[in-house]
């Protein structure tokens, strides 16, 4: 249960349904913000991979504790930021953060766990706690916004350390709390035989793939359904009611993504969730209106159930001593892929529109990710 507590403080960021009206309350024009957020995806290549090595020298536990730190410390330094380079100097705590966390949080329940059932289940459930904490931020962050659009940021501080308090009772599993000495040296030497392991393994490589495009729509969506819901006829004020809706079912797809996944069977469930993922949006696209809540929906029920079965199959195929260091890879591969995007999306926003833009990533979710299916290992399973 503490590890579920703390999944639903971390998704308890408070901020996250203002982000970009933020960055427009400070005067920046949409190239900038995407580029901003390409640029943050670039900070991650700096820091995820290191920071998952770290986690499998000195523990998941140690880890996780810094990176939630470093947010506390973010959260801070954005809400203070005055301009475009305040708040490029204030996402590399983000980035610190995060990538501590991302590696290290994964491997810490897998390694307790020890079966890839309970681990999709558990796995499963937390994001939906994850998500549940992104439904309540969706209602508070808004009204805070209204009055003053510092606040939500300033706020998502108070999760991040109560996330941090409870993390100290969290007892690490046996042999998962640093297996050598730290040193430079031994901090290297992981993260070279982490890397090669993953760009070695097929199954690693394939899922680092299906994670990409997971990944990348998540974030490029995520920089354009503020804007979108505004241009289709909502105002800030009901997205209070709009972004719970979304997130709970995105929380339901992560606590029923085991039983669905165990019914239709893994190949299936893969193939739904791509083909439906791209349909939403690209409906989203063609309407553009505000009929379009349903179909919000879907795309957060589908991102729910996706992520889960895509950690599952990717920890089926990696060894516990280069588990964090392999996860912090694909993390690592999928900004690389996000910040692409981001940069060209940055300016073809400002000529198309985000909802012509929000088509446009439907179309790409059927382009990469029909191939994607079809190249599957097929003895995966």
């Amino acid at each position: 249960m503490l590890y579920y507590a703390f999944s639903f403080l971390v998704g308890f960021y408070i901020a996250t349904g203002t982000t970009v009206l933020f960055e427009r309350r400070l005067g920046l024009s949409f190239a900038q913000i995407f580029t901003l957020d390409a640029i943050y995806m670039l900070m991650f290549i700096l820091f995820e991979i290191p920071s998952g090595a770290l986690a499998d020298l000195i523990g998941r536990k140690k880890t996780l504790l810094a990176g939630l730190a470093a947010l506390v410390v973010a959260a801070f330094a954005t809400g203070s930021a005055q301009n475009f380079t305040h708040l490029f100097l204030s996402f590399f705590l983000w980035a610190i953060g995060f990538s501590l966390i991302s590696g290290s949080s994964e491997a810490l329940i897998y390694d307790s766990l020890k079966n890839e059932k309970r681990f999709h289940q558990v796995s499963g459930r937390a994001l939906s706690f994850s998500v549940a904490g992104l439904a309540f931020a969706g209602i508070v962050g808004p009204l805070l916004f209204t009055r003053n659009f510092r606040l939500p940021y300033f706020a998502s501080a108070v999760p991040f350390a109560a996330a941090f308090l409870g993390m100290l009772f969290y007892h690490e599993a046996a042999g998962a709390n640093g297996a050598a000495r730290f040193s430079m040296r031994n901090h290297i030497l992981q993260i070279r035989e982490g890397t090669k392991t993953a760009l070695a393994n097929r199954f690693v490589l394939w899922s680092t793939g299906a994670l990409a495009v997971v990944f990348a729509v998540s974030y490029t969506f995520t920089s354009l359904y503020q804007p979108y819901l505004v241009q289709v006829g909502f105002t800030v004020e009901q997205f209070a009611y709009i972004l719970p809706l979304m997130f709970v079912t995105e929380a339901l797809g992560g606590a029923w993504s085991e039983k669905i996944t165990s019914r239709l069977g893994e190949r299936l469930a893969f193939w739904l969730n791509f083909l439906l993922l791209g349909a939403s949006l690209l409906i989203m696209g063609i309407l553009a209106s505000k009929f379009v809540v349903p179909l919000l929906l879907v795309y957060g029920f589908m991102q729910g159930l996706l992520r889960p079965i895509v950690s599952t199959y990717a920890n089926r195929h990696i060894e516990a001593a280069h588990r964090a260091t392999i996860i912090s890879v694909q993390v690592m591969m999928s900004t690389v892929v996000a910040a692409a995007l981001l940069f060209a999306f940055g300016f073809l926003t400002d000529r198309i529109g985000v909802i012509a833009l929000t088509g446009v990533i439907g179309v790409l979710v059927f382009a990469a990710g029909i191939p994607l299916l079809m190249l599957r290992p097929k003895t995966a399973e």
